[in-house]
Formats: structure tokens, sequence, C-alpha cells
């Protein structure tokens, strides 16, 4: 009879169990190929101890084929990923059954080729280097294979020390650090820098003012309000320069040989400088113009292009005359954005384009769980149908990065597992993506997930919902005279329940004994219930507030730098 079948994580594509076991001999698998280079040796010398290990150039890239039978194992793969995947695959199989692997075959490899996440590392809080090496591990584990570092200012420019000072910025000697650890592991790290839109952290400073849309400030035109602080280079010769030289001190980090160049909501563009070229051509075509320029930018340097892709699908008769040369990323980050219809016109274009759904953990403290599985499901799925080339799995920090990293995983391991293998990975394996991210025990990941899941579900206990954030979080950042507009069409009881909700998850949270991964989910408990308790006219008094504060300040310390954490604590309406 067939053993049980093993738990592994992502599923693979097929597994097909027999009779029969294949006895470990000794330490035989305690030095299993962990590295791209480990992995191309054992490639290159058919064998990897007892394991033989063939390379079959008809299997697709990354996949690979694991035959055990009662007298071997061998392991087929076109490339080298393909033997690291397949030997991931063999080490959680050798940690279920450490004496006897049960007999099977299993035909593995991604339906995308590219599976990518992306980490804001400039919205406040950027992770310790130790950080982002685990960050790294995990998703090598993940079977990722290309990691973006969202950066605006957080990158130690020679001669910007003005916009970078306080942040606590990543270092070139740093970038090359985590360069190198991506490429022992398959991922390839490309350079991220936003050179258009979202330029608030360099504009706010007298000595880049004249390169912005409105240098004395906008009006954003979604909300109406007056914004004191630029976020928009303007589209001409100087802003080029500048950005030229940004790319020339930055890229030079980096192996990989793409680059991407945001170039997302510019809000301002056509409001100051750009007004007249607007007016006279349209948003969208002055828009076009000044991105063929920066993609030119990359194309000179011998870098593809990468921008997100939100400007150029508002007006998709425009779409087809964005630079061939560059990869568009279609972004979306609710339930329901319509992937279908945006993947497909980029399909009939014949364009190579990426899609990117996100966590939902931003703008939260506990995060938004059934919306971000929702967007994940459906943006993979609609990357596969319609051929685009892979996904981005994004994680944000607007507005202070307030969210415990935990409330990210679920989503995240999610996205890229179905990224690995859509129909094998339609659930998550809560508990497994907990160990992966968090470098946990089985129980401790068992806790976690529980934990998670309950309070990612908060938001569901309120009808009322704010796109692209929870109430609870609206609750206690919201300025003095703005609260009663959040509150409005939320009754008591509402809140209520939601602090009743609260309060069961806070056994489970309990129940965590990783002290860093329960101090940082109590603490995002108490942040929302602080939302809550604000909401019904009963903010923290001064002492519980300043408690509080001082356990998120703890909390941030234990993976993240000082830079920013003023600023992201100044956003908490705690009292």
């Amino acid at each position: 009879m067939p053993a049980a079948l093993p738990t592994l994580f992502p599923r693979p594509r097929e597994l097909s169990l027999h009779d029969g076991l294949w006895k470990v001999p000794g330490q035989a698998l305690d030095s299993l190929p962990a590295t791209i280079t480990e992995s191309q040796a054992a490639l290159a010398a058919g064998r990897q101890g007892v394991i033989q290990v063939t390379q079959d150039t008809h299997l697709l890239p990354d996949h690979y084929t694991l035959e055990i039978t009662a007298t071997s194992v061998h392991l087929r793969a076109r490339d080298a990923a393909g033997v690291l995947y397949g030997m991931q695959t063999l080490r959680q199989l050798h940690a279920q059954h450490p004496t006897a692997l049960p007999c099977l075959v299993i035909a593995d490899g991604p339906d995308l080729a590219v599976r990518g996440f992306m980490l804001d590392v400039s919205r406040c809080k950027v992770p310790t280097q130790a950080e982002l090496l685990d960050l790294i591990r995990a998703l090598g584990a993940l079977r990722v294979n290309q990691l973006q570092l969202y950066v605006e200012h957080t990158f130690a420019f020679a001669g910007h020390e003005d916009a970078w000072q306080e942040a606590s910025p990543l270092t070139p000697t740093e970038f090359r650090a985590l360069d190198a650890a991506c490429a022992d592991v398959g991922i390839e790290l490309v350079p991220n820098l936003n050179t258009f839109g979202h330029m608030e952290r360099w504009l706010r400073h007298p000595r880049y003012r004249a390169l912005a849309e409105c240098p004395q400030g906008w009006i954003h035109p979604l909300t109406g309000q007056f914004k004191e602080f630029p976020g928009t280079l303007k589209p001409d010769d100087a802003s080029l320069d500048f950005v030229s030289g940004l790319l020339d001190d930055y890229l030079p980090c980096f192996r990989s040989r793409q680059v991407n160049l945001g170039g997302d909501e510019p809000w301002e563009l056509g409001q100051g400088f750009s007004k007249t070229a607007v007016a006279a051509r349209g948003k969208h075509r002055v828009y076009l113009e000044h991105l063929r320029r920066l993609c030119a930018l990359a194309t000179s340097r011998g870098r593809t292009p990468q921008f997100w892709g939100d400007i150029l699908l508002e007006d998709l008769a425009l779409a087809q005359e964005a630079p061939t040369d560059a990869t568009p990323v279609v972004w979306g980050y609710d339930a329901g954005h319509p992937f279908a219809a945006q993947c497909g016109r980029l399909q009939e274009l014949g364009r190579a384009y990426l899609v990117a759904p996100g966590t939902s953990a931003w703008q939260s403290f506990t995060g938004r769980l059934d919306n971000a599985l929702t967007n994940q499901a459906e943006a993979v799925g609609a990357a596969i149908r319609h051929g685009a080339r892979g996904v981005l799995v994004t994680t944000w920090g607007d507005n202070g990065t307030h969210q415990p990293w935990p409330t990210a995983w679920l989503p995240m391991a999610a996205g890229l597992a179905q990224a690995w293998s859509h129909a094998t990975n339609q659930t998550v394996d809560a508990p497994a993506a907990c160990q992966v991210l968090g470098n946990l025990t089985t129980t401790d990941a068992q806790a976690t997930a529980a934990a998670l899941a309950h309070l990612g579900r908060l938001d569901n206990q309120i009808a009322k919902a704010n796109r692209n954030k929870s109430l609870s979080w609206d609750f206690l950042t919201a300025q003095p005279d703005a609260l009663a507009g959040f509150v409005a069409g939320v009754s008591a009881e509402e809140l209520n329940r939601s602090l009743a909700y609260l309060e069961a998850g806070a056994d489970l949270v309990a129940a965590i004994r990783d002290d860093r991964v329960r101090s940082e989910l109590s603490v995002g408990l108490e942040l929302a219930r602080a939302g809550l308790l604000r909401a019904t006219g009963r903010p923290l008094d001064v002492p519980a507030a300043r408690a509080l504060s001082a356990r998120f300040e703890q909390c941030w310390l234990a993976r993240a730098r000082r830079g920013g954490l003023a600023e992201s604590v100044a956003g908490l309406r705690l009292s």
C-alpha cells in the first residue's frame, strides 16, 4: 500500500504515489544542493551522492521530474534551477520521512516564467540587512525568481545626502550583498527606482523643488485636497538629467539587465509646467512621450525597462504606442480588478508584460485577508490565461507601514504558490507559508496561521469599507476633524462586534511562542482596538497611548532600521 500523501509546499503539478520505500542510506540526504552553483555542479556531475541527476533538454526551464523507487532516486531537469527546486522537494520529503522515502513520481514546474515579489522600502520602513537576507532565504524556498525593493529615496545616492539622511538608506555595499544572496538561490534582484511620480521625498527639499511639475503645491485630482509638497517631476530635460544621474549611481549595484522605472500616479501632471502641453495634446500623450524618454535612459545603459502600466491602460488606444522594448506591469489591488480585460488587451498587442496583485496588508493593522486572497487568485489566473510573462506580488507601505510584517505572509505565499502551479495551489497552505516566511517551528507556524486567518477578517465585522485600507486604520490615523466622516454609517453594534472579535483573536495570538511574531501581532491587534475605541469616542488615555507607542517602536526596531520610525509613529493618533 502506498504511504500517506506527503505535504509539499508549493504543491507540485503532478504527484503519484507507488508501493514501497527507499531506505535512506545514513546521512546521504543531509547535504543536498541549496544554491544554484551547487545545483549546477550536481547537474554537470550527473550525480549528487546517491542521487542520479540527469539533464533533460525536453523539459522546460525550471521544471524537474523526481522519481523514487525502492532502489534509487533519479532527478531530471533541464537546468540548474530545476535541479535546485527538485532538491527542495527532496528535502521536504526527507524531513517528513527521515529514514525511508515513499516511492513516487513528481513532475513539477512553474505555470509562469516570472514569479516575483516586490517590497516597499521607501514609505518609512527599511528592513535591516539581516531581515532582507532572511526574506531572500524564504523567497528561494517559495521558488521566487525575481525580487524588487521599491525605492524612492532610500538608497544612499552620492551627493544627495539631504534626501536620504533621515531614512537609514540601503548602501551600495548592502545592495551588492543582497544581489549576490539572490543570485545564490536563483533570484534576479531587479533594481526598482521611481522616476516620475511619487517623488515627494525629493521634491520637498528646496534644492530639488525646481524639478517639480507644481513647485508651489497642487490639488489632488481624486480628493480635491491641496498638497503642499509636490510629488511629480516635470517632463523636461532637467528631470531627465536628474534621473540619469540617479541611475548611474544605482544600477551598478545590480547584475540584472532590467530596471523598474516606476512611472505610476503622476497626479499633478498638467497642473503646472506641462499644463499647456496637456491642454494641446492630452495628458496621456504627454505622459507617453516622457515615458519613452525615461525608457531610453534605461536602454542606453543596456537595461530592459519595466514601468507601472496604470496611466497607459487608462487610454488603451495609446497602449500600442508604448516603447516595445519595455515591460508594462499591470497592477490592481482590489478583488474584482479588471485584470482579464487589461491582460487581454496587452495580449492582443503582443506585449510582454507582468501582472501585480497585492497583499492588502498596508493601511491596516490586521490585514484584509479575503480581499487579498481573491486579488491573488484573479491576478494569477488572468496572467496565465492571457500569456503574461509572470506576476509581481507586491506589498506596500502607504502612509507609514503600520502593518505587522506577518500580515503579508498568507496572501504573499498564496499568490507565489499559484504562480508556481495554479491548479494545485488554489487554497493556501497557511501553516506551511508561516513556517517558510517566519522560519517558525511546525507548532508555531500552525498557531501563527490561525491568528492571521482570524485577524485578517476583522474588516468583515463592519459593512462599510474604504478602498485599499481598513476602517480600523482610518479610525486611528484620521485627523480629528475627519474622524466623524469615517465613522459615519458604522453602527455601535458593528463597533462592539469588532471589539469582541479582536478579544477572541487575543487568545490565538497569545498561543504563539515566537516572541517577535507574538509581539508584532499583539501590537497590531491593540492598534486596531485603539482605532475602534477612538471611533466610539473612547480614545486611549495618555499612559496607555505611550505604552502602545513604545511597543510599536520596539517591534519596528526588531526588523527594521530607525529611519522613518518617528514619521510612522506620528501618523498614529493614539490618544
